[in-house]
């Protein structure tokens, strides 16, 4: 497959991370966008020169989506890279704020899928 790798992963209240890597100037650059049903919502640009961001916080109508901290690692040699982000989203009403935690994308050095993620949502523990 290669770069640029794409994947997909649900979070929240319909909210979706799609994060595309590709090479940029020979390193690897991940570009994590927000959606939902009622659009973009915002993105964030990740490499080794900025391997976190956040935090910052993206509204659409009454949708919010707060990313507390996304962290990127980039792939090298027997090292997989990765994505991971967490914060919190309301749904389109702007209610029912729930946390998210995820490992949203995972390659190896030559773009191909590393492990396959899925999402980890925390949980509200009672």
């Amino acid at each position: 497959m290669g770069f640029p790798y794409k994947q997909v992963t649900p979070l929240v209240n319909s909210v979706t991370a799609t994060t595309t890597v590709s090479i940029n100037g020979g390193m690897q650059v991940a570009v994590v966008k927000f959606t939902s049903a009622a659009g973009d919502l915002g993105s964030v640009t990740l490499s080794p020169i900025q391997p976190t961001a956040g935090p910052v916080t993206f509204q659409r109508g009454q949708q919010t989506v707060n990313l507390k901290k996304a962290t990127f690692t980039a792939a090298i040699g027997f090292t997989d890279g990765s994505v991971f982000a967490e914060g919190d989203a309301t749904d389109q009403q702007g209610n029912n704020d729930t946390p998210y935690s995820a490992s949203i994308a995972a390659w190896t050095a030559s773009g191909d899928a590393g492990v396959k993620v899925k999402p980890k949502i925390k949980e509200d523990q009672i």
